[in-house]
């Protein structure tokens, strides 16, 4: 499942390393990828952040309840469409 592969993470850096604010469930020498956010480039109000937070939210739980639609019958629709 998606969510069960990709994870957000928040963290900060701190003497030039970057240490993640919440525990992790990661076994050592595990790789991670990291992606910088630039907050200043964000166009979003924070009215808009908190409806898309919420939207993610909400999506997530879906997923996490198996409530999906499979990729490929999308992609069938739309090229039908």
């Amino acid at each position: 499942m998606y969510a069960e592969i990709v994870t957000a993470l928040k963290a900060h850096v701190v003497n030039g390393r970057i240490v993640v604010d919440e525990p992790v469930d990661l076994p050592d020498g595990a790789e991670v990828s990291v992606y910088l956010f630039d907050a200043t480039a964000d166009a979003m109000s924070a009215h808009e952040r908190a409806a898309l937070e919420r939207a993610l939210t909400r999506s997530l739980a879906q997923a996490d309840e198996g409530e999906l639609i499979d990729a490929d019958e999308v992609l069938g629709e739309l090229q039908r469409s």
